[in-house]
């Protein structure tokens, strides 16, 4: 019998859809596992997934391309989810779209995210971060001693702004450092998430799921944008 896990989708205002909406319809593929044609072709699936989408109100959540294109309704609140006494078993955290004022000391973190993460990572079994994703995680203190990367447009400020026990890896598509996944900028995301199904369920499931994406595959080593911004 499968196990199912809970999944935390963290959004909130300014966040970039492409950030992730692909990488959430990857992973949303072990639940095709019971489909008859593309289940066979997947695989023995061990996980189905199920998806909450938690952001600091109900409110429809405009992304960083403003009203001209889709709103995202949030499934619940952060502080629904604490009350609720709900373990999530995996995390997967966008960034915000507005860049953090650091002159100014603004990190622009989503009012109840940093409590809600600290609460529940210590039994999570797995953290994912896309793109500045990763900067909350050091915010909460989750990323003290371990390995990570993040975009790298912006990687400078959010290394600098960050707290200094982190071994940030400029050149790097993504970074597993235990049960903490980090990737580089927008698409890296899903090349970390496919990377992710591998790890979860297999080789076959991971391929089967690139193909009918046509998502190329790289390496974690594979960022010509840490040269394109100069870190290397």
């Amino acid at each position: 019998m499968p196990e199912t896990l809970a999944v935390a989708v963290c959004v909130y205002p300014g966040v970039t859809l492409s950030d992730f909406i692909p990488n959430v319809e990857i992973l949303a593929g072990f639940n095709n596992a019971d489909h008859p044609m593309l289940g066979k072709a997947m695989g023995e699936i061990p996980y189905r997934l199920k998806f909450d989408y938690i952001s600091t109100t109900m409110d429809p959540v405009v992304s960083i391309g403003g009203a001209s294109v889709p709103t995202f309704n949030p499934t619940t609140t952060y502080a629904k989810a604490m009350a609720s006494g709900q373990q999530y078993d995996i995390f997967f955290l966008p960034p915000a779209g507005p860049v953090p004022d650091f002159e100014a000391g603004d990190n622009k973190v989503p009012e109840g995210l940093i409590p809600f993460l600290t609460a529940q990572a210590p039994k999570a079994k797995y953290l994912l971060s896309v793109c500045a994703g990763s900067f909350y995680l050091a915010l909460a203190g989750l990323l003290s001693g371990k390995k990570a990367t993040t975009n790298k447009a912006f990687y400078r400020l959010y290394v600098a702004a960050a707290p200094k026990d982190i071994e940030w890896v400029a050149k790097a598509r993504w970074v597993v450092d235990g049960k903490i996944w980090t990737s580089s900028g927008v698409t890296a995301g899903s090349d970390m998430t496919l990377a992710f199904v591998e790890h979860l369920a297999s080789a076959q499931a991971s391929r089967f799921i690139r193909g009918m994406m046509e998502i190329p595959e790289v390496t974690k080593d594979d960022d010509p944008f840490a040269e394109w911004h100069g870190l290397v």
